[in-house]
């Protein structure tokens, strides 16, 4: 007799773990002041957990998975935000998992943070935007501010007067790769 082929039909996902409901409806206290980790984040080099602080059920729509409301100290990247944290939205995804008591230590121990990025304050214009300016000003270089709305999860800021950006950005037509360059040889 021949063997049964399984077929797997849909997307597929990346996700390992429980969701936080199964997670903290088994826990006593709910798991109040226990860690968990999002198998998402794990692929960072720095530390990424959250602690319970609060757990609050909501009532089960039908037709829907269930979902949990639990706030949260977040430790993101090695760096532990400032206020607390509420997950209810990403709740139902099955990509949580309750950290051992004893490997606690794993994750507070780890001293890696993510490096901030220090951004230019002005960047170059597009080529055909820069010609049009470049026309009416008659600014043979003309550039544009940078705007950039600072949270408590961007790792990053503007350039202070005289401080030397950590990444630059160009704009321009480009240059190809060079695993792509073969296809650009003779139209450059």
């Amino acid at each position: 007799m021949s063997q049964k082929v399984i077929k797997y039909f849909g997307r597929t996902t990346d996700f390992r773990g429980n969701t936080l409901w199964e997670l903290v409806s088994e826990l006593p206290n709910w798991g109040v002041g226990r860690m968990l980790i999002r198998n998402m984040f794990q692929r960072y080099p720095e530390p990424c957990y959250m602690r319970i602080l609060k757990v609050q059920a909501v009532d089960e729509q039908p037709g829907e998975e269930r979902k949990v409301r639990v706030t949260v100290e977040k430790t993101w990247r090695g760096v532990t935000q400032p206020k607390p944290v509420e997950i209810y939205s990403t709740s139902y995804k099955a990509d949580y998992e309750l950290v051992p008591q004893d490997e606690e230590a794993k994750y507070l121990n780890n001293n890696k943070k993510v490096e901030e990025v220090v951004l230019p304050t002005l960047i170059d214009l597009p080529p055909l935007l820069r010609e049009f300016v470049t026309e009416e000003t008659g600014n043979s270089n003309p550039q544009m501010k940078v705007h950039f709305k600072r949270t408590h999860n961007k790792l990053a800021r503007l350039a202070k007067d005289g401080e030397k950006p950590s990444v630059s950005f160009g704009v321009g037509l480009g240059q190809p790769k060079p695993v792509s360059a073969k296809l650009y040889e003779g139209l450059l």
